[in-house]
């Protein structure tokens, strides 16, 4: 068992972003983190770039733990190895693209001291179109970003609850996949990564199952079921969408893997038929447009389509696979308007 030295791990997979890590790493810095309570983790996925000159730089600022695969892993071991690198009792998922709000280690801190028997924290975000980033001098500080940006979720209310109860695409859409929105107990994490498929995780195919899409996910629906939770209404992370280099599969994440993960908390007992079925019907709104995404993409997304036939086989029954085609319409239509 690891000895948890400190209170928070913030925890970053990175792979040949070094640009958008500066300015991650900026954004902890601006912080002012007091090193006794905080570390920040780094697993680089070998990157070729200037990562290890970036993460350098920042060592002379902030804890910083590097560690450097001697190969590429895979996105999903590469989440799981910067969990490993922690020796905090928290531990804070975020991308190498994320950014910090100013205060906002000072705010999780407070959180984790004041609701001392909570093991699961959901930390609101803001999302940002990356194409903005070039409008600011590198490295960014977040203050200074004057965009209005939409929130992941419009709950205006913090409040404590179960962990189940935060299983609502009112509050989370993508049931927790984004990783920057969970802040986790490290202690129950260790006790169930053993739930993760290892041959799954090991799948070279991106995306091509839950576990080496959403391990965290999997891991949360195990460690946490009997948990008490806590929601954050204010956002206090900035997520960048358009930068990652998988966005052309996103639409197989939205209507597949997302879908898997509400299968998951059925079958685990997280959550009972009714809800299981209404959010499900909820979540397969872009159904058929998000499909017609992926075979037009037939280059890099080939290897999922059996496995869309056999989905569809499935879940045939939903109304929405077949309304989704109505409500892009509706959609298309505001947009233009």
């Amino acid at each position: 068992m690891i000895e948890l030295e400190k209170k928070l791990s913030i925890c970053i997979p990175t792979y040949n972003r070094c640009d958008h890590l500066n300015n991650c790493l900026n954004s902890i810095y601006i912080n002012n983190i007091n090193s006794s309570d905080v570390e920040v983790c780094i697993s680089d996925n070998n990157s070729t770039d200037k990562t290890f000159d970036i993460v350098s730089k920042y060592k002379k600022k902030i804890n910083i733990k590097y560690n450097k695969n001697s190969e590429n892993i895979g996105v999903a071991k590469n989440i799981l190895k910067s969990v490993d690198m922690s020796t905090s009792k928290f531990c804070w998922i975020i991308g190498d693209d994320d950014l910090l709000i100013n205060d906002a280690i000072k705010t999780v801190l407070y959180l984790l001291d004041k609701h001392k028997k909570t093991d699961y924290f959901f930390i609101n975000s803001f999302h940002l179109d990356s194409k903005v980033i070039g409008n600011y001098k590198s490295p960014i500080n977040p203050v200074l970003i004057k965009e209005n940006m939409s929130k992941f979720s419009n709950k205006l209310e913090n409040f404590e609850c179960d962990f189940v109860d935060l299983i609502n695409p009112n509050i989370s859409f993508d049931y927790f996949g984004g990783m920057y929105l969970s802040v986790f107990n490290r202690s129950k994490w260790d006790e169930n990564t053993h739930k993760l498929d290892l041959d799954k995780i090991n799948n070279k195919t991106l995306f091509s199952n839950l576990d080496n899409t959403f391990p965290h996910v999997k891991v949360f629906s195990y460690a946490f079921k009997s948990s008490k939770a806590f929601f954050y209404s204010r956002p206090l992370t900035i997520n960048l969408y358009g930068v990652r280099e998988w966005v052309s599969l996103y639409p197989l994440i939205r209507s597949i893997r997302i879908v898997n993960s509400l299968d998951l908390f059925f079958a685990n007992g997280l959550i009972p038929l009714n809800k299981y079925l209404k959010f499900k019907n909820l979540s397969l709104q872009y159904f058929i447009p998000d499909i017609l995404k992926i075979l037009l993409n037939m280059k890099n997304t080939y290897p999922y389509i059996i496995e869309i036939i056999v989905f569809y086989i499935k879940n045939f029954y939903y109304p929405n696979i077949y309304l989704s085609v109505l409500y892009q319409l509706k959609r298309l239509i505001k947009k233009l308007l």
